[in-house]
């Protein structure tokens, strides 16, 4: 089955990566953690009394090996930053300061990731292959939200794309097949080109990098500090995630961060991994519905001519053609993210061919699983029954991808969902978030402000009639779905104005950012009546009105 996907100087030495950690041992003898991407059992909750310890001992281990990992870099540099590092750890107050390469312990006591040391405005052009960034400041609940008796949220759940990653295998062979072409040049006349010479393609396949382990762990910790109100020993964090190793080590990360941060006072873990063999709610084939390539080979035809046209100048006998080019533009995100540092790739090209750039990964995702695809929102329907079914406190009702066999508990204030970006595009479609009025043009890209300012002259008359209506385009791979991008469904409990009763709302936060949800009447606070969500759901509720079915017939 298709499987979704798909330096700035510093004053001292880098310290060692961040650990990707293994997932939590289980001794139970009913249900075992399947570890491998074959593997199709589910893990099955285990008892309190009897793994607590071990649960504890694991990620108190798997802390301390950070420790013992960058021991030799504080040797080096001094000790003083220990201290921070194991008072975040221990839960202890509030500390600032920063740890070796830039992993900073912000305010909050949360380790945070490093920082790549890569302008903003490149690494936001990266498409889906972007770093994680937040869209906006978290915003606190209303004000009338605020309850005494407990806090204001009363359940939240989340779903959360895998950490930043190798290329897949596929496209890894596409992009070293595209570095050994213009490494073959007969010469560079750039003499910015000349750090190719004996360059050699060393990216590994699939897995998790380092740094993506490290935005996987601070995003435990930032969820244990945003929503403490609803932990305690008897509400912890349940946890799922889709077979691939990556999605699993995504989820593990963040248990450990949460933990972590929590002092390890509440040790959530991988509660249920779902097999990618077969259909599920967390990751979903379609066989009949198209890829995409289509929309993307159009908009490749368009840009990446005149690029071919530029390197082959610079570099006489590289014979790049199109596929190459995207393939070297795409090692600038994953050599930085593998690396850490600014990839020389990106030193080929412009901004404005990274906009480009990005403007083909939003084609691809609306024209995949997204709105451009008339079998694209299905597979996000069982996922949206799901959350149905958890902020409402009843059981599932889908006849897509819920399988009713595995641990599917209603009653946690918390839940955590680790899945593939094209899974949440779907599920964002099936919502109805992020919707346009006008269908994604292959030929142009929609909004002035993301044109390139000189290259693509070409492209403006064609373009002129749309730019206005278009201004203001949502649908931006690199704003909805990064590496380690997240949608959190809050449910609120809140006072109406007036008679001082209490009534349910939903609320909907993508990467920190609050969504409008004008389909189900959010108004200025953004927020809709729990029944007023439901109810605008009837395309999920109606399993996908016959389209589930079309993938197959």
């Amino acid at each position: 089955m298709t499987r979704s996907s798909s330096k700035a100087p510093a004053a001292r030495k880098s310290l060692p990566p961040l650990p990707i950690v293994a997932a939590h041992a289980s001794t139970s003898s009913d249900a075992t953690l399947p570890l491998s991407e074959g593997s199709n059992i589910a893990t099955t909750r285990r008892s309190w009394a009897t793994t607590g310890c071990i649960r504890a001992t694991v990620t108190i281990l798997v802390f301390m090996a950070y420790i013992a990992w960058t021991l030799p870099w504080y040797l080096e540099h001094g000790l003083d930053d220990v201290g921070k590092l194991l008072a975040a750890g221990r839960g202890g107050g509030p500390v600032t300061g920063e740890v070796g390469r830039g992993q900073s312990i912000g305010t909050e006591g949360i380790v945070r990731a490093p920082p790549l040391g890569i302008p903003k405005s490149l690494q936001t052009k990266w498409a889906q292959y972007s770093p994680w960034h937040p869209l906006s400041a978290y915003t606190a609940p209303p004000a009338r939200c605020n309850v005494t008796q407990a806090s204001s949220l009363s359940s939240m759940i989340r779903l959360q794309r895998h950490g930043a990653r190798y290329p897949n295998a596929d496209d890894g062979e596409t992009y070293s097949n595209a570095v050994t072409h213009l490494t073959s040049a007969q010469k560079f006349a750039d003499k910015h080109m000349k750090w190719l010479k004996g360059y050699e393609y060393e990216l590994g396949a699939d897995d998790l990098v380092p740094f993506g382990a490290a935005q996987s762990f601070e995003a435990g910790g930032i969820a244990l500090k945003r929503y403490r109100d609803l932990v305690d020993l008897h509400n912890i964090p349940f946890v799922r995630a889709s077979g691939a190793p990556r999605v699993i080590s995504t989820a593990t990360n963040w248990t450990v961060g949460f933990a972590a941060t929590s002092g390890q006072r509440y040790q959530p873990y991988l509660n249920v991994v779902i097999s990618e063999e077969v259909n599920n709610t967390l990751n979903q084939d379609c066989p009949k519905a198209a890829d995409g390539s289509e929309e993307t080979d159009i908009w490749l035809s368009v840009f990446a001519p005149t690029l071919a046209a530029r390197l082959n100048k610079a570099a006489p006998g590289a014979k790049l053609n199109q596929t190459h080019i995207f393939g070297l533009l795409a090692m600038c995100p994953f050599e930085s993210v593998a690396k850490e540092k600014l990839s020389p790739f990106c030193t080929l090209f412009t901004e404005d061919d990274f906009r480009a750039f990005e403007y083909w990964g939003d084609l691809e995702k609306y024209y995949k699983t997204g709105y451009g695809n008339s079998l694209g929102r299905v597979r996000g329907v069982g996922y949206v029954n799901e959350l149905i079914a958890r902020l409402t406190g009843e059981p599932v009702q889908d006849h897509t991808t819920h399988n009713s066999t595995l641990e599917f508990p209603l009653n946690r204030t918390i839940y955590a969902d680790f899945t593939h970006e094209n899974l949440m595009v779907a599920v964002y479609a099936a919502l109805g978030l992020f919707n346009i009025s006008q269908p994604l043009d292959p030929r142009t890209m929609p909004s002035e402000s993301r044109l390139p300012s000189s290259g693509y002259a070409h492209l403006n008359a064609r373009q002129a009639h749309l730019q206005e209506k278009n201004r203001k385009q949502t649908w931006v791979a690199s704003r909805m779905v990064p590496f380690s991008s997240r949608m959190v469904t809050e449910r609120l409990s809140c006072a109406e104005d007036g008679d001082g009763e209490e009534r349910t709302y939903v609320r909907i936060l993508v990467n920190d950012e609050v969504q409008p949800l004008k389909f189900c009447g959010g108004g200025e606070d953004r927020m809709c009546a729990l029944e007023d969500f439901v109810a605008s759901q009837g395309y999920a509720r109606r399993s996908g009105d016959g389209d589930f079915e079309r993938c197959y017939n």
